[in-house]
Order: structure tokens, then sequence, then C-alpha cells
């Protein structure tokens, strides 16, 4: 066993495994935006992780593998982007306002509230890469300062609230047409939220990937001059 537990591709395997048992659970229980895959995914991993005693170093040997590929999984986004594009060239203006304001302001409102309630430096920096699809966020944070372990978990607490809140916020507020609720998972909520968005509809999912690429290629640029 502790041999089985030593191999980076048992690591790697569990990952996608527990995963698929968090779809599994999402789709039997009416895909209920309380229990995300990711969330049952990460629950299950951590839990392996504790009662085996393996370090993260270890299981990183193997997840190292998943991590390459968020990359092209990522640029795989273009495809529903595509089906829409000539409809945001009209809007460019209203895009680019969107992600630069919007982006900004709930970075800058998290790092206050990081700065002044916590007041751990490698903190701080770690958590200007929230709003960041995780292959960027820990390319970043590795140039800012920031720890990448925590950083992972930024991206995706994030994802998760940003995923769970959005949609009925906006509601709520009477501005949940298609566009404003993609712009918006795309900005705060990065790919677990455009994964969100692939759920409600192709235009959704479409905005959504546009805001999250500007965002996280806006970000890659700005924030290692700025921290």
């Amino acid at each position: 066993m502790t041999h089985l537990f030593s191999l980076p591709l048992f690591w790697a395997a569990l990952t996608i495994a527990s995963f698929l048992a968090g779809q599994q659970l999402y789709r039997r229980l009416g895909n209920n935006a309380f229990i995300p895959p990711i969330l049952t995914g990460v629950v299950l991993v951590v839990t392996c992780l504790e009662l085996s005693g393996v370090s993260y170093q270890t299981y990183m040997q193997g997840g190292d593998y998943l991590n390459q590929m968020l990359g092209p999984v990522v640029v795989m986004l273009a495809v529903p982007l595509y089906q829409f594009i000539h409809t945001m060239r009209k809007q460019w203006l209203r895009i680019v306002l969107a992600v630069t304001l919007g982006s900004g302001t709930t970075v800058a409102c998290a790092v206050l509230l990081a700065h002044f309630w916590i007041g751990d430096d490698a903190i701080t920096r770690t958590i200007y890469t929230k709003s960041i699809t995780t292959p960027v966020a820990l390319a970043i944070s590795e140039q800012v300062g920031g720890i990448n372990a925590l950083a992972s978990a930024f991206v995706i607490i994030t994802g998760i609230l940003g995923a769970l809140m959005i949609p009925s916020l906006l509601k709520l507020l009477r501005m949940d047409d298609p566009q404003a609720v993609g712009l918006t998972l795309g900005i705060c909520a990065h790919a677990i939220g455009t994964s969100r968005a692939l759920e409600l509809g192709p235009q959704q999912s479409a905005y959504a990937a546009m805001a999250m690429t500007l965002t996280a290629t806006l970000h890659a640029l700005v924030l290692p001059w700025i921290v």
C-alpha cells in the first residue's frame, strides 16, 4: 500500500475518480449548485490524503499531470465563444469596461479585506489571484511572492461561491439577461463560473468564456507590475 501511495499515477487517477464521483452526485441531486462536482472531488481527495498521511508534494507528483492539462482545457472554451463572436465585436467597449472595472473591483476588495483582517503579506499577495483560472493563478502567484497551494484554494473557493451566488443575485436585481450573467460568472468565478454558465445556456457560456479569458490575460499582464 505504501508503494501504491508513492505512485504519481495513483493520485492522478484518484483525482479524476473523485471528480467523476462528484459529478454523479451532482446529477443525482438535480444539479444542486450547493454541491458542485469540484467541491465533492476536493473533499474526497483531501480525506484520502489525510487518512493516508501522504504529503502535498507527493500528491502533486501525480496532480501535476492534470495541472498541465488545464491550459488546453481553457483553450477549448473557444468553441462556445466562436458562436457569438460577431455579436461580441459590436459590444467590445461594454465587454472591456466590464472586465476591467469588474475584475479590478473584486480583486481590490479582496486584497483590502485580507490586508486589514489578516495582515499577512504572503496571504495578501496570494489573494490577488483569486479570480483567475487556476493555471494562470499559479503562474502569477509565483511571480508576486504568493503561496501556490493557497492560490489554488482561493481560486476554488471563489469559483464555487461565485457559481452559487451570481445567478440568483443577478435575478434578484433583475439584471439576469444572458450576457450579463455570462460576463459576471466569467469575471468573478473564472472556470468554475464558466462551467456553471455552460449549464445555463450557450450565450451565457460564450460570454463567460470571453470574460474569463480576458480577465486572466489582463491580470497576467498587470498584476506582476503592481504587486
